[in-house]
This record gives structure tokens, C-alpha cells and sequence, in this order.
């Protein structure tokens, strides 16, 4: 059995229309919903050994403070630019390099991607993630090179506004 949860970045700020993309932080509303995000995930106890990361600078912040309170080393987050602003066929592909050993994981990566993703995984469930939301799966399988194919079952979908 392997566990995924899928994670977007929790709001940016818009306030400086100058800056990269790439480069946007957090905005208050942001560093307000990622840890809280985390603590909910936390309190899962869903035994997550690997966060996966796009290196943008809201993803960044986001995972690190997830990590934060899922007592999760920063040093063995897996950063990687492919994630950054990836459609849901190159967050599937980032997925089935993982290797097997890695039975939970998360992915924190970019919108429209990332619900188009959780979309084909579980068929059309939502119309957009928000941001800092997060979907779980358990999927019936040994390896995550099955992901496709593998049946899947939804553990979860939450995000800051649902109380």
C-alpha cells in the first residue's frame, strides 16, 4: 500500500507586481494557513516519510512549515524545479521516480497542475484546489510506478477554510 497527499501552496503575495513569479513569498493569509495546514496533516499521523517540493519560493515556505509540524527534517525534503508550475502528466512522472521504499508521501507543488492531477487520479472531484489545501490517497499498490493503474481510495480533502 502506498499513501499520497498532494499539497498547494498555501496564498501569495501579489502586492509587488514587478517581482518574478518565481520568487513570490507568502503572503499573511499564507503563513497564517500552512502551519495550521500541517498541524491538521499532523494530526493524521499518516507516518510520512518523503516531502516532495517545487523551489519556487511559496512552495518553499509552505513545505518547510508543513514540515515544521510534522517534526519533518527540512534537510530531507526533495526539492525539485520540475514541480514548479508542472502540468499533471510531470507531477505523475516526478511521482513514479520515487523509489519504493517510500511508502507516504507528500508532494507540494503549483495550481492548475496540481487539480488536474487530483482530477485524473480520483475523477473529477473538485474545480479547484485553494490554496494550502490538500487531498490523500491511499493507493492499492507496491510500487508507485502502478500509480496509474493502481486502485485508489480518497483518505481525505481538506483546506484552511473548512472548519
Amino acid at each position: 500500500m502506498k499513501r499520497l497527499i498532494l499539497i498547494r501552496h498555501a496564498k501569495s503575495d501579489w502586492s509587488n507586481l514587478q517581482q518574478k513569479d518565481f520568487d513570490r513569498e507568502l503572503n499573511s493569509r499564507g503563513l497564517r494557513d500552512a502551519p495550521m495546514m500541517g498541524n491538521r496533516l499532523a494530526k493524521r499521523e499518516l507516518g510520512i516519510d518523503l516531502l516532495l517540493s517545487s523551489t519556487a519560493k511559496r512552495t518553499e515556505q509552505t513545505s518547510k512549515m508543513i514540515a515544521k509540524e510534522l517534526a519533518f527534517p527540512f534537510e530531507k525534503i526533495m526539492w525539485t524545479d520540475k514541480l514548479y508550475h508542472a502540468p499533471a502528466a510531470i507531477i505523475e512522472d516526478v511521482i513514479l521516480e520515487i523509489e519504493d521504499d517510500f511508502n507516504c508521501i507528500v508532494v507540494v507543488c503549483h495550481n492548475n497542475g496540481i487539480t488536474d492531477f487530483i482530477n485524473q487520479l480520483a475523477g473529477n472531484i473538485i474545480d479547484n484546489l485553494p490554496t494550502c489545501g490538500m487531498v490523500g490517497f491511499d493507493i492499492e499498490s507496491d510500487t508507485w510506478r502502478n500509480l496509474s493503474m493502481a486502485k485508489k481510495k480518497l483518505l481525505f480533502y481538506d483546506y484552511p477554510k473548512n472548519l
